[in-house]
């Protein structure tokens, strides 16, 4: 999303709104990192930028829902978030491989790259469909939150069992 702020550069105002709906690129950088997690409904980001003496900055509420499996027993499961986040705005003077802040071309400024980098830290690394999940036998494969599967439980590495023998 390309958002042009001719305004605010001009001095026409010192504050913008906006609001826009992302759906991150099945060949981009959030899809590569978490290709188990699929975006249904697009990402909802609204916002402002705003010009504070000559400090620019931008702040957005971003809204998802995705669904993924659960990391133990593969069930599907459905997450809803909601996160704000603010970026620096740099309309020079800064050097342009600098992270830290979003920059003006042309009198516009890319917000679906602040977007992906914030989601590439909110959303979760493993996500559980309840927390006290058992998981799968790994004998068997059964789902162990619908029962026991009756196989007989891992006694452990036969070359590690005089080991026990030191807690007794």
């Amino acid at each position: 999303m390309v958002f042009d702020i001719t305004p605010i550069l001009n001095g026409e105002t010192d504050k913008m709104d906006f609001a826009f709906d992302y759906l991150p690129e099945r060949d981009g950088v959030v899809a590569a990192l978490f290709p188990d997690i699929v975006f249904e409904a697009p990402i909802s980001a609204v916002g402002y930028v705003r010009n504070r003496a000559g400090y620019m900055f931008i702040h957005a509420d971003v809204s998802l829902n995705y669904k993924t499996a659960c990391a133990r027993c593969a069930e599907p499961v459905e997450g809803k978030m909601n996160f704000s986040f603010e970026k620096d705005i740099a309309n020079g003077g800064v050097d342009e491989d600098n992270d830290d802040y979003i920059f003006v071309k042309n009198q516009k400024i890319d917000l679906s790259e602040p977007l992906e980098e914030e989601l590439l830290l909110v959303l979760p690394a493993k996500t559980l469909c309840r927390e006290d999940c058992r998981g799968l036998c790994p004998k068997c494969g059964k789902n162990l939150n619908l029962g026991d599967c009756g196989c007989e439980k891992s006694q452990g590495d036969p070359r590690l069992a005089i080991l026990k023998t030191l807690l007794k």
